[in-house]
């Protein structure tokens, strides 16, 4: 029987696949920004559901510091670009 949780990690691999693919076909900057900021949250989130099914702490920190890394990515650039009223 698979288990659940690795079932579900296995289809957010499948869409982090799908997320890299836009990252490497796009053209506008800002989209391949955009793509890889919701790679890495789908990458973050597949580590997550892996670190449930296999009952480790490690991948589950690695996610977590991936998770923040990306806001702080999202809020720099937001900043850097002008966007979100700064």
């Amino acid at each position: 029987m698979i288990d659940t949780w690795l079932l579900a990690s296995a289809c957010l691999v499948l869409l982090l696949l799908g997320a890299v693919f836009r990252v490497i076909r796009t053209k506008s900057r800002n989209d391949r920004f955009l793509a890889a900021l919701v790679a890495i949250t789908i990458g973050s989130a597949a580590g997550l559901t892996l670190s449930i099914s296999q009952g480790t702490l490690l991948v589950l920190d690695i996610a977590i510091t991936l998770s923040i890394f990306c806001f702080a990515l999202l809020i720099a650039a937001a900043r850097f670009t002008g966007g979100a009223g700064a």
